[in-house]
């Protein structure tokens, strides 16, 4: 990591160094500089090139008050003359030594050319402060190896637009409340000519018909169904039903709608 700090004449600092140079970038004189490998008086500009640099560093300035800075690298540090740039496009790989840590404050911005991706295998814990929320925009696919398993325990709420639906598919009986009715009407359909019909309705949740009691015999309804006299059925349709039976007999009907 790098140094940067304002001192006081003749203040001392520590800091861990990860490289193989340190380069005084700014002082007000000069600093004193004390390695792991030996102690050394530098002034802005110069720089210590050690392939064993890397551990703590104390840092004394030996000038008035002001800012030092200090960075540290691998390789040999070239600092760039006015108006230029230094682009690190590539490091070495690094191997920290037991309980030392680097502390990454902030990452520079990458842009990916067309056709690159990044591969996240890990993410750290996130904790979350009283208040806060992370909201999920979408997800990317996920295939289950064999044997594998999701348990869902609880689906946020759902709201459809107008015509949509959702299909349910199960291997087990589901047992479904039946839908009450909003209104009653009641009406009497007469045999003419052999034949009745009561017309089909959209809003009707069930239909209740019973064969007139004076009826002199049975009534048919659709291709085979007989209702004796007095007798009484119930349907959940909504669709139009047709009656036989003898000219004069009557089919009594209660029709419960949405």
């Amino acid at each position: 990591m790098n140094f940067h700090q304002v001192m006081q004449p003749r203040q001392r600092s520590q800091f861990q160094a990860v490289g193989e140079f340190l380069y005084v970038e700014a002082c007000t004189e000069s600093v004193s500089i004390t390695t792991e490998r030996g102690d050394y008086r530098l002034k802005q500009g110069a720089q210590i090139i050690d392939p064993q640099l890397t551990g703590r560093v104390t840092v004394e300035n030996m000038g008035e008050a002001g800012t030092v800075t200090i960075i540290c690298g691998f390789g040999r540090y070239i600092p760039p003359t006015d108006g230029q740039q230094v682009a690190v496009t590539q490091l070495p790989s690094v191997t920290l030594s037991p309980n030392q840590q680097v502390n990454i404050g902030q990452l520079p911005q990458v842009a990916l050319v067309d056709g690159q991706a990044v591969v996240v295998s890990q993410l750290p814990k996130v904790q979350l402060e009283p208040d806060q929320s992370v909201t999920v925009s979408q997800l990317p696919s996920v295939s289950l190896a064999e044997g594998q398993q999701v348990a869902v325990t609880e689906l946020p709420r759902v709201k459809f637009e107008s015509g949509q639906a959702v299909r349910v598919y199960a291997t087990t009986p589901m047992l479904t409340k039946p839908v009450g009715g909003e209104s009653m009407t009641t009406s009497e359909l007469a045999i003419t000519e052999g034949i009745a019909e009561l017309i089909a309705n959209t809003s009707r949740c069930h239909v209740l018909l019973k064969a007139s009691s004076t009826n002199a015999d049975a009534i048919t309804l659709g291709t085979g169904w007989t209702l004796a006299a007095g007798e009484q059925l119930k349907l959940e349709t909504t669709a139009a039903l047709s009656f036989a039976g003898t000219d004069g007999d009557a089919i009594q009907i209660i029709e419960v709608t949405r």
